[in-house]
C-alpha cells in the first residue's frame, strides 16, 4: 500500500506559481515553462509505473511515492522505494523513447532527434543503494536486508539495446514490472524484517523525507525584485487586485473574489520565507490596516509564536497539499 503518495513535483508547482509573478516579457519565462515540461513528463513516467503496481496494494509492501533522504553531508532521492520484509526495492523510472543503449560505461538515446548521451540511470540507482545502505546503518538497522535496485523504462517505444547480462537484470520495461516484482518475491522467501522494525523503517522514512525547496535566485537565476507582490487577478494574473469594502476587486476586468488573497500568501511562503508578520502582511497585499490584516491573517488559521505586534506566522502545516490543490484547480480551468 502507498505510505506517501506521488506528489507533483516541488519544481512545477514552483515554476507555475513564479510565471504569473514575472513581466509577461520576462526572459526567463520560456526557461520556467521548458522545466515545467520537463518534470511533468518525469512525473507521467513514475505514474505509469505506480499504475502496475497496482497488484502490490496490501500490507506486506509499503510504497513510497519519492523519498528525498538525507546522506552525510547532502541528500538523495528515490522515485519509488518499496519497503517488504524481504527485501527493498528502488525502481528509476525513465520516460524516454527510441533506442536506448545501455553499457557499463555510458547510456545514449538514438532517436528521431538523432544520438545523445545522458547520465547512466543502473549508475545512478546503483549509486542510491548504496547511499539507502550507509542511511539503514546511520539508524542502527540492518543491513542484512536485499536492497535491488532496477531502472523501469515507462515508454512504450523504448527498446532495450544491450548484450550484457548483468544490466539486463537490472532493466525493465514497465509492462514487465509485475512480473520482475513477482519473481523477486518468489527469489526471496525468508522474512528478514519483524514486523516491528518493518513498521519502524517505514516511519523513518517519512519522518527523514525533506522536500527540496527550489530557490529563485540560485536555482533559476531571477531576482527577488522582479516578483510582483500583491493579490494577482486569476483572470488577468497582471493585474494587481485592490480591497474594498471585504472584497479583492481586479480594476482591470472587474472580477471580485473573497478570498484570492490565499494563493497569494501560499505564493509569499514559496518565494519569500517561511514566516510572516503582520507588518509584511500589509506590505506584500498592499494594505493600511493593521486590524485587517489581523483578519486575514486570523482566517487563514496559520501556525503562531509570539503574541500581540511580536506575533510571527508560520506556513501552513499541510502547505504542499495547498500547493497541489491549486495547481489543479488553476490548471483544470
Amino acid at each position: 500500500m502507498y505510505i506517501k503518495p506521488r506528489p507533483i513535483p516541488l519544481n512545477v508547482l514552483f515554476c507555475h506559481a513564479l510565471i504569473p509573478r514575472l513581466r509577461p516579457d520576462h526572459p526567463k519565462i520560456p526557461q520556467l515553462e521548458r522545466e515545467i515540461r520537463s518534470y511533468m513528463s518525469g512525473y507521467r513516467g513514475e505514474k505509469a509505473t505506480e499504475y502496475h503496481l497496482t497488484f502490490l496494494d496490501d500490507k506486506k509492501h509499503h510504497l513510497f511515492g519519492g523519498l528525498r533522504l538525507p546522506h552525510e553531508q547532502h541528500y538523495f532521492q528515490m522515485d519509488t522505494p518499496i519497503l517488504t520484509r524481504k527485501y527493498i526495492l528502488i525502481l528509476e523510472t525513465k520516460n524516454m523513447g527510441g533506442e536506448l543503449d545501455f553499457s557499463p560505461e555510458q547510456f545514449s538515446q538514438n532517436s528521431y532527434y538523432g544520438k545523445k548521451g545522458y547520465k547512466n540511470p543502473i549508475v545512478q540507482v546503483n549509486r542510491h543503494k548504496e547511499q539507502l545502505q550507509d542511511w539503514l546503518k546511520t539508524h542502527k538497522l540492518p543491513l542484512t536486508i536485499p536492497i535491488i535496485p532496477l531502472v523501469v523504462l515507462s515508454n512504450p517505444s523504448a527498446i532495450i539495446k544491450s548484450d550484457d547480462p548483468v544490466i539486463l537484470q537490472q532493466v525493465c520495461k514497465v509492462e514487465n514490472l509485475k512480473s520482475k516484482t513477482i519473481h523477486l518475491t518468489n527469489h526471496y522467501t525468508k522474512d528478514v524484517l519483524t514486523d516491528k522494525l518493518f513498521k519502524k523503517i517505514s516511519r523513518l522514512l517519512l519522518q527523514d523525507d525533506t522536500p527540496l525547496y527550489p530557490e529563485i535566485k540560485k536555482t533559476y537565476a531571477i531576482s527577488p525584485q522582479d516578483i510582483l507582490p500583491g493579490v494577482r487577478c486569476p483572470n488577468c494574473p497582471t493585474s494587481k487586485m485592490v480591497r474594498k469594502d471585504r472584497t479583492w476587486i481586479c480594476p482591470h476586468c472587474l472580477n471580485h473574489s473573497y478570498d484570492a488573497y490565499h494563493d497569494a500568501i501560499l505564493d509569499y511562503f514559496l518565494f519569500n520565507k517561511q514566516t510572516i508578520t503582520n507588518k509584511e502582511l500589509r506590505e506584500y497585499l498592499g494594505i493600511d490596516c493593521i486590524k485587517t490584516a489581523s483578519k486575514l491573517l486570523l482566517f487563514l488559521d496559520l501556525p503562531s509564536t509570539g503574541q500581540k505586534k511580536g506575533r510571527i506566522y508560520q506556513l501552513p502545516t499541510d502547505f504542499l497539499d495547498q500547493l497541489e490543490a491549486r495547481y489543479y484547480r488553476l490548471t483544470k480551468k
